[in-house]
């Protein structure tokens, strides 16, 4: 894998040019905390995204496309600099784990207010609460959509949780487990269903006897107690 991404950002190169600024890659691929299950999260940050310049992006994204990666998030430098105080969950969790793959570090100085991140995160959690509940409703309760769903969101969840910990003042830990630990300390949650999440993700060998409609159950009332401590955080 990781030819093609050298061969991306080559591509990237290739046809962008000088104007092509910086290529980090975030999430657990940068905190080798990943699973097969999980993607390489690429943000690309140029010096001028006009339409241009956005057309000749075809290319190479389409390679990288067809070895089924999610799409970048591409930023101009003047939109990336402008979107701090719109994206403080987003780019504090990019900034404490992230790695450089080309060109300059944009996060390595970054200072992020965080008046804005009590309502981002409050959005975001219940907006993701929403949409787990559609998402549940749409398996028709087959065991294996459910286990996948479980799969597929616990890790968008544990990084909100880690905006959590910056909205109290704490600075989160890299590891996903470690920062369940560090909300127990001031939210009476139970961590074991992100727990038993996280080994189905692992495809650890007990996982496969799990309980995953009790399991569901367990990890919605563990994320509306967080999202009942965010609302009423003054």
């Amino acid at each position: 894998m990781q030819k093609i991404i050298e061969n991306f950002i080559q591509e990237l190169k290739n046809t962008i040019g000088t104007k092509l600024k910086s290529v980090i890659l975030y999430g657990s691929k940068a905190s080798q905390e990943d699973t097969k299950y999980s993607d390489y999260n690429i943000l690309i940050i140029i010096e001028e995204l006009k339409f241009d310049n956005l057309k000749l992006l075809v290319k190479p994204f389409h390679k990288w496309l067809k070895e089924k990666n999610t799409p970048p998030l591409v930023f101009d430098t003047k939109m990336f600099y402008s979107s701090i105080d719109v994206f403080p969950i987003e780019f504090l969790d990019i900034k404490q784990n992230h790695k450089v793959l080309y060109g300059d570090d944009p996060f390595e100085n970054l200072e992020i207010d965080l008046k804005n991140l009590r309502h981002e995160c409050e959005f975001e959690l219940k907006s993701k609460l929403l949409k787990l509940r559609q998402a549940y409703i749409i398996t028709k309760g087959n065991k294996r959509k459910i286990k996948r769903l479980l799969i597929d969101t616990i890790s968008t969840f544990l990084v909100l949780f880690k905006s959590v910990l910056h909205l109290v003042g704490k600075t989160p830990p890299v590891k996903k487990v470690e920062v369940l630990n560090m909300i127990k300390d001031f939210i009476d949650i139970d961590v074991e269903p992100f727990e038993k999440i996280l080994h189905l993700k692992q495809n650890i060998k007990e996982a496969k006897k799990y309980d995953v409609e009790e399991l569901f159950e367990k990890y919605v009332e563990q994320i509306e107690k967080i999202i009942s401590y965010v609302d009423k955080f003054k």
